[in-house]
């Protein structure tokens, strides 16, 4: 596998995952990809997540705010890097962990508890990853930012005016008054 450095999240990632380097614990992230080969990075994983948020217009302490604001998950919050393609994360553990593996729900396939706390997560291509928290906890973290989602596209659709109809990104033109509806979201009340 080639490392490369300077990573931004992309249409397509299912997992930002650290793994230990011999420089140091943790010192590198792996980024499952859907269909695609694994990418290996020479940084942790919480410097990649914080630049793509500022790739994708805002920091991540804002991003986590806005998660705040929304839906009122104030532990491990999920994120949005951007509403214009699938890009909800959720955390494993605390931001503060180095440890902490961020994972988007829309590869997810299931979510298996094992022995000793343990969780294996499957993604739609069959990838999978075993993490250390308990199926429980794994469950819960993933609820919260399907919860997250839902809100998003629920006040998305009562902003457009048209709550029965979900904004549909696969269209071969995208309306940019519905993608910037969800980016009102997002203004600091």
């Amino acid at each position: 596998m080639e490392i490369i450095n300077k990573y931004v999240i992309k249409k397509g990632d299912m997992v930002v995952q650290p793994f230990d380097t011999k420089e140091r614990k943790y010192g590198g992230t792996r980024v499952l990809k859907y269909k695609q080969p694994t990418e290996e990075l020479k940084e942790r994983a919480h410097k990649i997540i914080e630049r793509s948020c500022r790739f994708y217009g805002s920091s991540y302490h804002f991003k986590k705010e806005d998660t705040i604001r929304i839906t009122g998950i104030i532990s491990k919050s999920p994120i949005l890097f951007t509403p214009l393609f699938p890009t909800y994360f959720f955390p494993t553990h605390s931001d503060r962990k180095d440890e902490n593996t961020w994972i988007n729900i829309h590869y997810v396939q299931s979510i298996k508890s094992l022995k000793d706390r343990k969780s294996k997560v499957t993604f739609v291509d069959n990838q999978f990853i075993t993490i250390e928290i308990s199926g429980h906890s794994m469950r819960h973290q993933y609820l919260n930012a399907i919860y997250y989602y839902y809100m998003m596209d629920r006040e998305a659709r009562i902003t457009t005016f048209d709550p029965d109809a979900p904004i549909d990104y696969t269209k071969p033109q995208l309306n940019i008054y519905e993608a910037l509806a969800k980016y009102s979201l997002f203004e600091h009340k």
